[in-house]
């Protein structure tokens, strides 16, 4: 099959935080036309971030947040995250968003996979995010009574899932019980665990 990769845009609609273009293409010899969105020039990606707490004496967990989300009516169970400010570094935007949507202070984990660009959507979009996993001392005073540091239209909850076998579970059963939805990041996360010896 021959793509061409030669695309024609064509702006449909400038909104703050998204673009709406159609791309003409040819396949084929065929002349095609596709929907997309893609964020305003300049933009940094998002960044995603995994927070694991760590504990002296019991195993680990995972923050996930309860994030409103109006496109969908409806409550997301995902991992905390946000748009890349023009200022600082990755790493330090996302140690910001988790002290903002959940309150606790975390350093960035040395993970060998620390860093990675990932496509949310890249059939209807050109964005993407950046994944750290970031270490929180959960047996620290500063992260005993966590205090959200919430933007005014934001509406976000947090939860502590344990990691392992049983996080898909967990995820499930909340999920199930406050009539969330559930993020494909956080979802093969979770199913991931069931692979773990």
């Amino acid at each position: 099959m021959d793509f061409n990769t030669k695309v024609d845009e064509q702006l449909i609609y400038e909104g703050k935080w998204l673009h709406f273009k159609l791309l003409h293409f040819q396949v084929n010899g065929r002349q095609m036309v596709w929907e997309m969105i893609e964020r305003p020039p300049g933009n940094r990606g998002g960044v995603d971030i995994i927070p694991i707490i760590k504990y002296k004496d019991k195993p680990s967990q995972v923050i996930v947040i309860a994030n409103f989300r109006p496109p969908i009516r409806k409550f997301c169970l995902e991992f905390p995250a946000g748009i890349v400010d023009p200022d600082g570094s990755i790493q330090e935007n996302g140690l910001r968003e988790i002290k903002e949507e959940t309150g606790y202070t975390a350093q960035i984990g040395q993970y060998q996979y620390n860093g990675v660009r990932i496509r949310n959507d890249p059939w209807k979009s050109t964005e993407y995010g950046l994944c750290v996993i970031a270490d929180i001392d959960g047996d620290s005073e500063v992260n005993l009574n966590p205090k959200q540091h919430l933007e005014s239209d934001e509406n976000i909850i947090v939860y502590k899932v344990n990691m392992g076998k049983t996080m898909a579970n967990e995820i499930l059963q909340l999920a199930k019980e406050k009539d969330y939805e559930i993020a494909g990041l956080l979802w093969f996360f979770a199913l991931g665990q069931q692979f773990n010896n």
